[in-house]
This record gives structure tokens, sequence and C-alpha cells, in this order.
């Protein structure tokens, strides 16, 4: 069996459907010469069977901040990515806050968060750099004590300080984040 290149035999049929369109006019063409244009489409990308490379993209773009827990950090395409289980902030509007953030200062006495829906998360690329401050306080008369830390921390973190504010760049990337401690009562 022979095969023949898909553009050689396009020009093939072409050709052979102009003379039966022909032929239809009065008869069958007497060596009339047609003029056949291909004009090849690229519709595929890359080497064949290769997979595009991942990218890091954020979930959260059109925010300024984002609050929730860190459930998982992780690096693709040499970026690290957060990914945050959103809660919300009891009595302020999720609109109000994606625009302007919660109060990160201590809280004492019962948790002023929940968690309305544990099956969302939502991934935040982290810049180069960002700003990543890790909060504990021993107790409400005493100073908070804070340290520098990186992402992977932020998944670490214990029970009434794992909620976490994240500040967001225009393209919905973390750049500064901070934990919101609770204070034992």
């Amino acid at each position: 069996m022979t095969f023949q290149h898909p553009a050689r035999a396009a020009v093939g049929l072409t050709a052979a459907g102009a003379a039966l369109v022909l032929a239809g006019c009065g008869g069958t063409p007497k060596s009339a010469d047609v003029t056949v244009t291909v004009t090849p489409t690229v519709t595929a990308t890359g080497a064949p069977g290769q997979a595009p490379a991942p990218s890091a993209t954020s979930d959260v773009k059109g925010r300024a901040f984002d609050y929730g827990t860190v459930r998982k950090v992780s690096t693709i395409a040499g970026t690290t990515v957060i990914v945050l289980d959103r809660w919300t902030w009891k009595g302020l509007d999720d609109a109000k806050l994606a625009q302007q953030g919660v109060p990160t200062g201590p809280f004492t006495g019962p948790v002023p968060y929940e968690n309305q829906n544990d099956k969302l998360v939502y991934s935040i690329p982290v810049v180069a750099g960002a700003r990543i401050l890790v909060h504990h306080c021993v107790a409400k008369d005493q100073p908070l004590q804070t340290k520098s830390a990186d992402a992977a921390a932020l998944a670490a973190l214990p029970d009434r300080e794992n909620t976490v504010l994240v500040k967001l760049d225009d393209q919905g990337r973390m750049v500064a984040a901070d934990n919101i401690p609770g204070c034992p009562g």
C-alpha cells in the first residue's frame, strides 16, 4: 500500500472535483488548466506528544486580599504556590474582605472566623521575596512573638493561629502574609 502526502492528495481531489464540475456544464474539459492553491494551517505547537509546560496561575486574580488556612505549599514551574482554603470573617462581607482584608491583631475569646466551605480551595502563586510573618500569642497581656518565615510555615501553623491574611498584587500573587493569632484566654 502506498501513502500519498495529504497536501498532494488534496490537490488531486480538488483538480478531480473541478473536472467533474466542468463536465456537468456541458462536457468534458479539453486540456483546461486548473490552478489549485493550498495554504497549510498549523494548529499544533511543540513537539508531537509533548504536553505544555505547567505554569503557576492564580485562582484569586482581582482581589487585593484573601483569608483562610493554607492547606498545602508546592512548587510549580519554579514558583512557590500556596493552596488556600478560604474562610469567612464573621460579620464582614467577602467583597469588603477582598478589598480591605481583616484585622491582623491577635484575638481573645471565641474565634472571629468560620469555615463555611472546606471543599473549595484556591491556588495562589507566591512572589519571590514575599513578606511572610508568623505571629504567636503567649498571653493576652504579653507582646506578640513575631518571626519571618517561608510559605511552608503557613501550612504548619497550629489551631487558633492557622488562619492567614494574604495580601495580593494585581495578578493575584501573594506579596505578603500574616497569620491571625488567638491568645489563650
